[in-house]
């Protein structure tokens, strides 16, 4: 009797550690909902997203299924980048509400068990920045907190030369110098991106331990998780060679090169990652953290290069870079140019790395624009149903769209990614229900009187609730730990298994224009003759609870409509 009292503790305290473990580990199966505050629900009618209009929306967004929200900048800021040019790092934007709205947030996200990504932009300040101005008066510690170098020379007109060709990022179309001079230091500074946003100077020690004080103000208040901006950006050559071409510096920054650059992916940005991974480590033991504090990084480059950013076994870096590889599908591919494309991230993952999906973001436009909307069920299965942890941007469980509400014939950056920063469409009301006031900051779509979540919400055959399916099956054992394999069933019907010890999904999507049979039986071993549909897009003729048969006996019984999915259960 004490023998099987002492398996049968053994057991519990197996389960009991396992369940923590899973928990604790929150972050390697999550899905994420992205927020751009700015344009989700505005609460006063002033046209501008904000905390009490968030709050608002809460329960819609615990409805779904979803357990993590990741909002975009809301600190204090000229706006000049959207909010990622920041001039308070503890502080809040008046535009969004006020320090008590965000605690309140925090404390109505603990009552639904909702985590808080936030935007963590560290790379660069706002030149409005205090740290900024002391830094250009040489006010200690301040003085090297940005990336300050002397000319290289002077020209004839006794004009300072910048110390070398490095450029901005965002003035590709019309390249120039990413340094500016500054006649009061009599120094240039470097600005990766816009000329009011100076890069920070990411080896200065003083700097470090405020940016962590910075980032423990935001874990104290309830923040479970950061998303590191700009990541590739963190660490220059400090001897500010030479960079190389800017036309092959574009083709590095648009992930098409691997060459390398002395201003992106040095390995001192590893080490700096790794730095805030043991940062995050001590806090979480310190404060008996629950649930591990995460850090995920935007980062652009090529997929070899971007697996670096994971670290090593013995200097884990970041929990995961975001995976933007469906954000450059761009045209409709067969099953087997589709199991090619999604293997160019599967097949070079790190072993025991956590993979991640997104089919969009505040940068990107969204990804529907590029396809017949119809081809929306096809995308939210792809980015919900492949391994790991996802990101949906607010807005994609309905399929919203974006439109050039502004025709800018300079091509300007800024006004070309508001397109796909449009106000939420929350029902067919005057501004689509955004805002009780005249104007929201920008249009919403034409489509909103058509097309928003209340309509969706009222019909069961909708994408909407398509999505919550997708989102309630993430969180079987199966669709969190289960093996994958990819079949080419036909040339345009792409299936794909998801096995966890006896149970199987098997996810049937039809990527041609014209319907397709499915014959399942024929490349996928060992599965009955007959499997029950348990999600189904609005597109494809099936509804949950049918069956369907893997051996094609009557057409009609194995055939998918054009760009549908479904997903089928042993």
């Amino acid at each position: 009797m004490k023998m099987k009292f002492v398996q049968i503790a053994a057991t519990l305290s197996f389960l009991i550690s396992s369940c923590w473990a899973i928990d604790k580990a929150w972050w390697k199966h999550d899905l994420t909902y992205g927020i751009f505050l700015k344009s989700f629900m505005d609460s006063n009618g002033d046209g501008i997203g904000d905390f009490k209009g968030l709050i608002s929306k809460l329960d819609y967004i615990a409805d779904l299924g979803i357990k993590t929200i990741w909002v975009t900048p809301f600190y204090p800021s000229p706006q000049i980048d959207g909010g990622y040019d920041i001039s308070d790092f503890c502080g809040i934007n008046p535009i969004y509400g006020t320090m008590e709205d965000f605690e309140e947030l925090m404390k109505e996200m603990k009552k639904r068990d909702l985590n808080f990504v936030m935007d963590l932009v560290i790379n660069h300040s706002s030149d409005e920045h205090e740290w900024f101005e002391k830094s250009v008066n040489r006010v200690e510690p301040y003085t090297d907190y940005y990336l300050w170098a002397d000319p290289k020379g002077y020209d004839s007109n006794g004009t300072p030369i910048p110390p070398n060709n490095w450029k901005s990022i965002f003035d590709f179309k019309t390249p120039s110098s990413g340094w500016v001079w500054n006649e009061k230091r009599k120094q240039f500074y470097f600005h990766q991106f816009l000329a009011k946003q100076p890069d920070l100077n990411l080896r200065n020690e003083q700097l470090k331990t405020e940016l962590k004080n910075m980032m423990k103000f935001w874990l104290d208040k309830g923040v479970a998780a950061f998303r590191l901006d700009a990541v590739g950006f963190f660490m220059e050559d400090p001897l500010l060679r030479e960079d190389i071409d800017t036309e092959t510096l574009i083709k590095v920054v648009a992930a098409e090169s691997e060459m390398e650059t002395p201003r992106l992916h040095h390995p001192d940005t590893f080490e700096f990652l790794h730095e805030l991974r043991t940062f995050f480590r001590q806090y979480d033991l310190e404060n008996k953290r629950q649930r591990e504090t995460a850090g995920f990084g935007e980062v652009y480059t090529a997929i070899n290069t971007k697996m670096r950013y994971y670290g090593t076994k013995n200097a884990p870096a970041m929990h995961y870079p975001y995976n933007y590889l469906l954000t450059l599908l761009k045209k409709y591919l067969d099953a087997d140019q589709m199991i090619q494309f999604l293997n160019q991230w599967i097949k070079k993952l790190p072993k025991g790395a956590t993979s991640n999906w997104a089919l969009g973001n505040h940068d990107h436009g969204r990804i529907f624009y590029y396809f017949n909307k119809e081809y929306n069920s096809i995308l939210l299965t792809i980015v919900t149903m492949l391994p790991g942890a996802a990101l949906i941007w607010y807005g994609e469980e309905t399929s919203q769209e974006q439109f050039d509400f502004s025709p800018n014939p300079n091509k300007n950056l800024m006004v070309e990614r508001d397109h796909f920063r449009l106000p939420m469409q929350w029902d067919d009301s005057l501004n689509a229900g955004f805002t009780s006031g005249d104007k929201p900051w920008v249009p919403v779509h034409p489509s909103y009187y058509r097309s928003n979540v209340k309509e969706q919400l009222t019909n069961k055959n909708s994408t909407l609730y398509y999505f919550k399916d997708l989102v309630s099956l993430r969180k079987t054992e199966t669709l969190k730990f289960g093996d994958l394999k990819m079949y080419a069933i036909s040339k345009w019907v792409l299936a794909f298994t998801r096995t966890f010890r006896q149970s199987k999904y098997v996810i049937v999507l039809n990527l041609g224009t014209e319907p397709h049979t499915a014959n399942l039986h024929a490349e996928i071993a060992n599965l009955p003759t007959s499997l029950e549909v348990v999600a189904a897009s609005p597109n494809s003729g099936f509804s949950k609870g049918e069956k369907f048969n893997t051996i094609v006996h009557h057409r009609n019984l194995s055939m998918l409509r054009p760009h549908s999915s479904i997903v089928l259960s042993t």
